[in-house]
């Protein structure tokens, strides 16, 4: 600014000291085009020895006030560094042990052994059904099997002496397993009257009353769930696929809930959703605490590259020229001058952008030093005061 002044001025004095401006005030009026081009290449000539008397001026300013001059600014020693990136999405919690309890015998429900939020063991009774004659049905059925297990051994001893038929002794024992595998089957209907926790829970709503007609599979009983092992699951684009495997660092966030888990991938998908281009992945969460519940919102980050020597250049300290190329000022020591550097244009490689910072693929090195405020107002090969030194 100040060399703009001072060139100004000169030619200022030099316009007031002669005849310039009237002559050529006239020969723009009246000259020919030689006069035009000899004028000019005159002017040109005082030009440009003022520019050669600016830059001495200029010289002899830094030689007598050069930290005056000097742009200050802050720098950045590069230092190798753990780098992760994270792709970011939503998912929801779920929970594989969430049941709705269902009968599979039309009966009547008869009895409710618990109460909604106890928490029960596998194999606790949970309702009794009434079983509709079926307990009866199989005490007959009992008494005739151990009639047709008795007539059949008796048919085997005459087998065995070589008397009697042989359609008799056959005839007894398929009645006998016959009658067998129905007392076998009836049981199993007889089982299901009375249903039992099928995994260690609590009882989170008993749907039907006491005394409510059943029909198998239509009517709901209770809703028995185990919220002690949650999950996340998502939706991930299609083209974050050759980046994300099992094991892979998570991070969720409920919300709702204001707290932080960390985890890792247990399932990822083998199959594209061709609506929407993605696969599924899940993502298992202890909730030991209960503060889980199905169907919450989570905010997943989840680790999709990682550089354990990552050079780390903050966004800000980044410029680009007009071609989008992407360069960085690095700092040359200059002898003598304590904190003085001079600004190298020096243009990089980037990498991946995560939290305002860029990962420098080529073009810098471990111990670079490079200029961090002030880089905005820095030119190439300018000199720089660094006062964080």
């Amino acid at each position: 600014m100040k060399k703009n002044f001072i060139l100004f001025s000169l030619v200022l004095l030099t316009q007031c000291g002669g005849e310039a401006p009237a002559d050529v005030n006239s020969l723009m009026k009246n000259g020919n085009l030689a006069d035009l081009q000899t004028l000019k290449t005159k002017k040109q000539k005082e030009l440009n020895q003022l520019k050669q008397d600016i830059d001495k001026l200029d010289s002899a300013i830094r030689s007598q006030d050069a930290e005056k001059k000097l742009l200050l600014g802050t720098d950045m020693i590069l230092e190798s560094q753990e780098f992760k990136h994270y792709v970011a999405f939503q998912g929801t919690i779920d929970t594989d042990q969430n049941l709705v309890i269902y009968p599979e015998i039309p009966a009547l429900l008869q009895t409710i052994y618990v109460q909604e939020g106890q928490r029960v063991k596998k194999g606790t009774a949970l309702v009794k059904l009434s079983d509709g004659g079926l307990q009866d049905q199989l005490e007959q059925m009992r008494l005739q099997l151990a009639l047709a297990k008795t007539t059949f051994e008796r048919q085997q001893t005459l087998w065995d002496q070589k008397i009697g038929s042989e359609i008799q002794y056959l005839q007894a024992k398929t009645n006998y397993n016959t009658l067998e595998k129905s007392v076998s089957q009836m049981k199993d209907q007889v089982a299901k009257t009375l249903i039992k926790a099928p995994f260690d829970g609590i009882v989170d709503h008993i749907i039907a009353d006491k005394g409510a007609n059943l029909a198998p599979g239509a009517t709901p009983i209770l809703r028995f769930v185990n919220l002690d092992q949650m999950h996340v699951t998502g939706e991930i684009p299609e083209i974050h696929l050759p980046n994300i495997q099992l094991n892979s660092e998570a991070k969720v966030t409920i919300p709702v809930l204001r707290k932080q888990w960390e985890s890792k991938v247990s399932l990822v998908g083998n199959y594209i959703n061709p609506n929407n281009r993605s696969f599924r992945i899940e993502i298992e969460l202890d909730n030991k605490e209960g503060s889980l519940k199905p169907n919450m919102t989570a905010q997943v980050l989840l680790n999709d590259y990682t550089n354990s020597q990552a050079l780390l250049v903050p966004l800000k300290n980044i410029l680009k020229n007009q071609d989008g190329q992407s360069y960085v000022f690095l700092l040359e020591n200059i002898e003598g001058e304590p904190n003085t550097y001079k600004a190298i244009k020096t243009f990089v490689e980037t990498g991946i952008e995560s939290n305002n910072a860029m990962e420098i693929i080529k073009g810098l090195q471990v111990g670079d030093r490079i200029l961090q405020e002030g880089v905005r107002l820095a030119k190439d090969q300018q000199r720089i005061k660094i006062i964080n030194s």
